[in-house]
């Protein structure tokens, strides 16, 4: 028998899975302060971060895959469906979020949680322990406490509910793909390929049906160039630590551990924008961190389990 692997690495899905909540949770706080650019609008937005992520990950790909740019036997299809999803999931949490608010967007979107676990168990055959829901739970929880639910007057019109509803199924289908056909697919492809799609789908829709405004408003003031590129880059650390994750941890962890970009998100909007942080909020942070570690520590206790030492 070969030596022992450290309980680290055989947990390494699941930190990469953390990583990735965090780095997400610092993107969505870029992602304001783009917002917040009067010229911009979501549309343009993810349009020109989509062109950073293909400066950044095309050079990348090339050094990677050189000499065989498009290596048979690799499952096309499925990663041109994955990058459609992932543009439809954009379009439709926005309108979610435009027709029903934050707090409530909030509220439907984890609606995401349920289909995983019903993928998990029906599709993937995996049953979660006892620990695992525990921690699920206090992620959950803590997760909404953090966005400020039942302080805040909430409505939920059924356009804007299907709209998040059926970006949240998206979501959850999107990861089943990865888990049961990205396994022999390298990050560079994966990334490389959700950039080029929804670069291409923008590249049509905003030019036709919102205009050029935003583009040359960013032109003309370079340091929003220097926004798109950060922005650009955290899209790209995310992407890489998520892909890592899926292949190393189950598919229900990584989905649950992905809340931390909620208090992470707070926690900048309070450092970078000055908004302000209620009890409220400090109290849901706690809940997510404690909920993380009790799915870190189930997790251990799965890869233990695996491979005892």
């Amino acid at each position: 028998m070969g030596e022992c692997e450290p309980i680290w690495r055989r947990l390494a899905g699941y930190l990469a899975s953390l990583a990735s909540g965090l780095v997400m949770g610092v993107s969505w706080v870029i992602f304001k302060l783009q917002l917040n650019v009067e010229a911009l609008g979501p549309a343009d937005v993810n349009w020109l971060n989509m062109l950073g992520v293909g400066v950044i990950i095309v050079p990348i790909y090339l050094i990677r895959y050189r000499g065989r740019l498009f290596p048979a036997g690799q499952p096309y299809p499925w990663l041109l469906l994955f990058a459609v999803s992932a543009a439809g999931i954009f379009y439709l949490r926005n309108v979610g979020v435009d027709l029903t608010g934050a707090t409530t967007s909030a509220i439907v979107a984890r609606s995401e949680t349920a289909f995983v676990f019903i993928l998990t168990y029906v599709v993937l055959r995996e049953r979660v322990r006892a620990l695992g829901w525990l921690g699920t739970v206090l992620l959950l929880v803590g997760a909404l406490h953090t966005v400020g639910i039942g302080s805040t007057e909430l409505s939920f019109p059924i356009a804007g509910v299907i709209a998040l509803i059926a970006a949240a199924l998206l979501i959850a289908l999107n990861a089943l793909i990865i888990k049961l056909h990205f396994g022999g697919v390298r990050n560079e492809m994966a990334i490389l390929a959700s950039a080029v799609v929804q670069t291409v789908i923008f590249s049509v829709v905003v030019p036709v049906f919102v205009g050029l405004d935003g583009l040359r408003h960013v032109l003309a003031h370079p340091p929003l160039i220097g926004l798109i590129a950060l922005a650009a880059a955290t899209i790209v650390a995310n992407l890489f630590l998520y892909y890592y994750a899926m292949k190393r941890a189950p598919m229900w962890a990584v989905r649950v551990l992905a809340l931390v970009a909620i208090p992470t998100a707070v926690a900048g909007d309070y450092f970078v924008l000055g908004a302000p942080i209620t009890m409220n909020a400090v109290q849901g942070m706690l809940l997510v961190i404690i909920g993380a570690l009790v799915i870190i520590q189930a997790g251990r206790g799965r890869a233990t389990a695996e491979q005892p030492c």
